[in-house]
């Protein structure tokens, strides 16, 4: 495997939509086009894709009486937020290239809508270097789709960053026996693991704990 190009963990505000008194639209196009371009690319599901709604002020919740909707011609479809204020947006080619658009009853000025795009974690503390480096290829695919995606820097990719809660430090270690080498976290709970092309897919990676995140990393 070759260096590959960064990171893609963020979330990604979106271009301004027309407002409306009754609300605004987006045009579903911009939505539709890094959402599957993220899932032509990775159909193993290495990366998760969804569309969140953010209240514009940070330490305001979102207003309880926000509602999104799907508009396609005469489809109105009611699209549910889950409790992180995400939605599972349709992926249709047809509506893309139509006028749908995605209806959001607040106005820009009171919530954004963005693209949140977050890399698989590892499920056990036993995984091959091959599972901890998994993102890299995918990564590599979605640039070749040429569409721009927040956080999908042209800088060559250094290897990957796990995430951990603060308070008490976690390590991660690749390799047996002699060749084994160690990483720990620093103080924000952090631990990068540069990308070594020449160590086999099987070899043994160990981590301390299982990470909250993990993502890409290029310096």
């Amino acid at each position: 495997m070759r260096p590959l190009s960064a990171a893609l963990f963020c979330l990604l505000p979106l271009a301004a939509a027309a407002d409306a008194p009754e609300g605004r639209s987006i045009p579903y196009q911009k939505l539709y086009a890094p959402l599957a371009a993220v899932k032509q690319a990775d159909p193993q599901g290495v990366v998760s894709s969804s569309l969140c709604a953010e209240s514009v002020q940070p330490d305001q919740p979102l207003p309880a009486n926000l509602k999104v909707e799907l508009r396609a011609g005469a489809t109105r479809q009611a699209l549910a937020l889950d409790p992180h204020g995400c939605i599972a947006l349709p992926l249709r080619a047809d509506w893309a290239s139509g006028d749908a658009a995605v209806w959001v009853s607040q106005p820009r000025e009171a919530v954004k809508l963005v693209e949140a795009f977050k890399m698989r974690t590892p499920t056990a503390t036993r995984i091959s270097y091959g599972q901890l480096m998994e993102s890299l290829p995918v990564i590599e695919r979605i640039q070749q789709q040429h569409v721009e995606i927040g956080g999908l820097m042209g800088t060559p990719s250094q290897g990957v960053e796990l995430a951990y809660g603060q308070g008490g430090t976690q390590s991660v270690t690749v390799g047996s026996g002699a060749q084994a080498k160690s990483w720990s976290s620093d103080g924000d709970g952090h631990v990068k693991i540069p990308f070594d092309p020449a160590l086999p897919a099987t070899t043994p990676v160990v981590l301390g704990a299982l990470p909250t995140a993990l993502r890409p990393y290029s310096n």
